[in-house]
C-alpha cells in the first residue's frame, strides 16, 4: 500500500483505519515499514456502509464516495488503476 500511496498521491487516498487508537495505527505503520506521507491513519469506528466484517479489511471507494469493491476480490494495484 505504501508504494501505491506514493504512486497515486494526489489522485487517490489510502486510509489505514485502526479501531483502537492513533498510537496503535502509528505503531502499525512503523512495524510494516510504511513511509508514505500520503497514507492516513486514524482511530475510531468506520462507517457501516463500508461493510467491515474482518480485520484487516480492504474497501475500494470511488471518488463519488460509494463502495466499489468490498473485501472479496480486492486487488489494490488493479482496482485503483481502473478507478483513477
Amino acid at each position: 500500500m505504501d508504494k501505491l500511496a506514493t504512486e497515486y498521491a494526489g489522485k487517490a487516498t489510502f486510509i489505514c483505519v485502526n479501531t483502537r487508537s492513533v498510537s496503535d495505527a502509528q505503531a502499525y505503520k512503523q512495524q510494516k515499514g510504511l513511509k508514505s506521507t500520503a497514507l492516513v491513519h486514524g482511530a475510531g469506528q468506520p462507517p457501516a456502509e463500508y461493510g467491515l466484517r474482518y480485520i484487516p479489511h480492504k474497501v475500494v471507494i470511488g471518488s463519488d464516495g460509494k463502495v466499489k469493491k468490498n473485501f472479496d476480490g480486492v486487488n489494490l494495484s488493479r482496482d485503483v488503476k481502473e478507478l483513477v
